[in-house]
């Protein structure tokens, strides 16, 4: 679908939003980055087989939805790969001035929900106040 990469390529800041879904993205939003990584508009294959980006001075805000958390340095960390995956994915291109914003713990009943969802808040706050 060409008009998804027009309207992509057609601005110069995305939002994007997405819960964690079998720790990564949902099956819907991935069909859509496969719609805008696409060759010949958003990147490039040189002769020798090497990839160029074609997207530049973009900037990207992530913003995920999470039952748990997934900090460095515990155990949990290697069931992250939504973070990792997108910043592949959404690198390739170009976009590489990338912000996210985790709201963690949502499954976590009230008393660690409640402190995730005003931290995920108050991220996005400073972020639009810049």
């Amino acid at each position: 679908m060409n008009s998804c990469v027009d309207e992509f390529l057609a601005v110069d800041r995305y939002v994007f939003s997405a819960p964690m879904s079998n720790f990564s993205i949902p099956a819907g939003f991935k069909a859509y980055l496969n719609q805008i990584v696409r060759v010949g508009r958003t990147f490039s294959i040189a002769a020798d087989g090497s990839y160029k980006s074609l997207v530049t001075g973009k900037k990207l805000l992530l913003i995920t939805a999470r039952g748990g958390s997934y900090p460095k340095d515990t155990p949990y960390y290697p069931y992250e790969m939504q973070e990792p995956y997108l910043r592949l994915i959404f690198g390739f291109p170009g976009i590489t001035d990338v912000e996210v914003i985790h709201a963690d713990h949502l499954l976590g009943g009230d008393e660690a929900r409640q402190p995730a969802i005003a931290k995920a808040q108050s991220a996005l706050k400073v972020l639009v106040a810049r």
